[in-house]
């Protein structure tokens, strides 16, 4: 399908490039318009009411500016519609369709590397496959990986229904698309592992799968393409949010579908409208997931323009994929930008720039420890980054001399170049933009780390200068245990203190649980999201009601808190607490309850200055 050694592609004509944008940005419309039908105005406008504790408020909006945002996004949905039935009417249109259908068809031979490989190599490729799958799977459960972002994730916006995961954005732990796709499992079962660790496993399979296959397709031999995929899966920062319901690893595998489709763009191949509809559903996709797939889109389209920059076609054709990417992207995004505005998308703490100064004192510090951190040691990986583009560097000038061999030239010419800009980029974007993007949101980019550092290995095992020297095969054996060692290790350091703080809101949960049904004031974020969590996931029939903040006038049951008046709330109590352990206090509330003061609230509620 992507092949880099497909013959150069015939001119794409304009009307499918017109075809794939109106068609994209009809559907994108048509699920924007969808999300908004999903909730009436009152449940729209009281999204502030799933976690009261921001200051942060969504948009005050109308009932009839909320009716008009949805006809507006049909009406949208529906002149896109119309655009795409005259461009496909008459015979040039129809004969694009049929093309455009046969390529796609075509779809599955990007697979087509498997079948090629030997009955062994199968063996050993499947048997890895199946062995990261079991211990993702593994790793996924709660009990062994703590849950904590992604309980946030749950409790707040997918156990809250479309227009929440769609619309609801007070922080960027909301990584939409992946959400959006729990929010699908959720409506099959509401179980917490169901719902938010299996879909992510599931994603990574794929993208692990993707990986590997692509770079067989790119003349990268069996060895160093199982060497890759294999180091960036068992990197620390990869196989935790293998195992978490995040949206990293949907983020990966939708930028390895860029990528390649890149690389097939660049060197020509026998189906190109496939390539390009990779390239945009692919970009859209992933700027919906985490906004920061900005920099693999930015690595896509300006290593495409510069090998495109004299080809007034191709480079048109770029920039009408590049404008449907970005509407695409901002018409998925039209409910969130409409109910939580624009300013949490793109002026939030992720994204705002940095004063220069400070910036500049800053960034050479993240520049190390990101590339640590990807590499798999925050404060010395880099030490691996360095030295993997020293190699390249060497062997590159080796291969532009003819002294690489045979079997090792290929990935040089083209997929060597294209790595190390999606590797190195990035960091330009960043630095134009004077932002510190969070390491984790950069895990896409180890990938390309992995994939030169097993070339400069594989040059290792084939060198001839090499070949005599025994010590080599068991020092790079020993050096693999070592690093996985430290991974797993510091996996489990890490993963340590949150599996017991845990634990401890799991007992509440479940002493709460044996107890009378009665209203809880839960005025702590973390136990909010936490015992919300517990009790959405494991007693979804039962109809208990949480507050955050206490409601003028309104008894309760339970109220919970800190131990030893050490969190924001500190209640007033005169009797111990029913229930108690080193993370949570739960009060019975006496009745009759206690007489609340002039503004409704009760006697016990008190907050830390």
């Amino acid at each position: 399908m992507l092949t880099a050694t497909s013959p150069a592609h015939p001119g794409i004509a304009y009307r499918f490039m017109g075809l794939l944008s109106t068609g994209l940005l009809a559907l994108c419309a048509g699920y924007a318009a969808l999300v908004l039908n999903s909730a009436p105005w009152a449940e729209a406008s009281q999204l502030d009411a799933i976690f009261p504790f921001y200051k942060w408020r969504t948009r005050l909006f109308s009932p009839a500016e909320y009716a008009t945002a949805k006809q507006l996004l049909l009406a949208g949905a529906a002149l896109m519609t119309v655009i795409f039935g005259v461009l496909a009417l008459g015979q040039r249109g129809r004969a694009e369709l049929l093309t455009w259908g046969r390529e796609l068809r075509a779809a599955p031979r990007f697979w087509t590397p498997w079948s090629l490989l030997t009955q062994g190599q199968r063996r050993w490729a499947g048997g890895a496959l199946a062995a990261l799958t079991l211990l993702r799977l593994i790793l996924s459960s709660p009990d062994v990986n703590a849950e904590y972002d992604d309980a946030a994730s749950y409790t707040l916006f997918v156990s809250k229904g479309l227009i929440a995961v769609s619309s609801y954005y007070p922080i960027p732990n909301n990584h939409v698309f992946s959400n959006t796709l729990s929010w699908l499992f959720y409506q099959l079962h509401p179980g917490f592992w169901w719902t938010m660790r299996l879909p992510v496993v599931l994603a990574a399979t794929v993208a692990t799968a993707l990986m590997f296959v692509g770079l067989l397709r790119h003349h990268v031999g069996f060895r160093p393409a199982i060497i890759a995929v294999t180091l960036f899966s068992l990197a620390q920062l990869s196989i935790y949010h293998a195992a978490v319901g995040r949206g990293y690893w949907l983020l990966t595998g939708l930028a390895m579908i860029v990528f390649f489709c890149v690389l097939a763009l660049q060197a020509g191949t026998a189906f190109p409208r496939l390539a390009w509809t990779g390239l945009v559903i692919g970009g859209v996709l992933g700027a919906y997931t985490v906004p920061t797939f900005a920099l693999v889109l930015g690595s896509a389209f300006t290593w495409l323009g510069l090998h495109w920059w004299r080809q007034i076609g191709r480079v048109c054709r770029l920039a009408a994929a590049g404008a449907a990417v970005v509407m695409g992207t901002l018409l998925l995004h039209t409910p969130l930008l409409f109910i939580s505005g624009p300013a949490m998308l793109f002026s939030n703490g992720f994204v705002a720039s940095h004063p220069i100064a400070q910036f500049l004192k800053g960034l050479p510090v993240f520049l190390w420890q990101t590339e640590g951190f990807l590499a798999g040691q925050m404060k010395v990986g880099s030490l691996l980054t360095v030295a993997t583009l020293a190699g390249v560097a060497w062997l590159w000038r080796r291969g532009r001399t003819g002294q690489l061999p045979p079997a090792l030239a290929a990935p040089w010419q083209q997929l060597v170049p294209a790595t190390l800009w999606f590797m190195l980029f990035p960091y330009a974007m960043v630095v134009s933009q004077r932002v510190f993007p969070p390491g984790r949101t950069l895990l896409y980019k180890a990938f390309f780390l992995f994939v030169l550092l097993a070339l400069v290995v594989e040059w290792l095992l084939q060198s001839r200068v090499m070949q005599g020297q025994r010590w080599l095969r068991p020092a790079l054996g020993l050096t693999f245990l070592l690093w996985c060692t430290y991974q797993f290790t510091s996996l489990w350091r890490d993963n340590r203190r949150p599996s017991q703080n845990n634990a401890h809101y799991h007992a509440a949960f479940a002493w709460l649980a044996t107890q009378p049904i009665g209203p809880v004031l839960v005025p702590e974020p973390t136990h909010y999201i936490f015992l919300g969590m517990y009790f959405l996931s494991e007693r979804a029939g039962q109809p208990w009601q949480f507050d955050g903040r206490p409601l003028p006038g309104k008894p309760y049951s339970y109220v919970v808190a800190f131990p030893n008046l050490r969190g924001y709330f500190q209640p007033v109590f005169t009797q111990p607490p029913a229930f108690h352990n080193q993370e949570v206090d739960i009060y019975r509330v006496p009745t009759p309850a206690p007489q609340a003061d002039v503004n409704g609230l009760p006697p016990y509620f008190h907050l830390a200055d």
